[in-house]
């Protein structure tokens, strides 16, 4: 059974240090991270840096140099690319764990949800029922008397 990714869990990935670092600005003046490059170019960057956490640093670099020299970058991130690399390539998870497990840990984490707030939930319950059972009373029974027993009652001479 596989399981999909779950977009809360991905904020406590091992691999968000890398995507959201700042590698520069584009000629526009937007601000660039490793994240907005992969998604422009059509990648999924969650995979991509998956996948460059699992290369040998200097296989990573190369890799990345080649996917920054893609997007249209400022003249100061042009003269800094290599040193942007290399401080962004540092922020990879070790490759002694595979980052899709970290990715996929993060998933079970988030969803598996714990049991106090089940508990709260069933014990509300528990007393909301509760509650409305009692509100919930069998009227009282109530005695009608037969009018011609209440007139019979009430005339003194027909009791002699």
């Amino acid at each position: 059974m596989t399981t999909r990714p779950d977009a809360f869990a991905l904020p406590h990935s091992d691999l968000n240090a890398f995507l959201f670092a700042d590698v520069g600005t584009e000629l526009n003046g937007s601000p660039l991270t490793i994240l907005s490059i992969l998604a422009r170019l059509g990648e999924d960057p969650w995979a991509e840096a998956a996948r460059l956490a699992k290369l040998p640093k200097g296989e990573a670099f190369d890799r990345l140099i080649q996917i920054m020299s893609k997007m249209p970058l400022g003249p100061q991130a042009v003269r800094n690319v290599g040193a942007t690399v290399s401080r962004v390539i540092r922020l990879l998870p070790e490759p002694t764990r595979n980052p899709v497990q970290a990715i996929n840990g993060a998933v079970a984490n988030a969803a598996r949800p714990g049991w106090v707030p089940i508990a709260l939930l069933c014990v509300s319950l528990v007393f909301g029922l509760i509650g409305m059972l009692m509100m919930i009373q069998p009227a009282p029974p109530t005695m009608t008397v037969p009018a011609e027993q209440t007139a019979v009652q009430s005339s003194p001479d027909k009791l002699n």
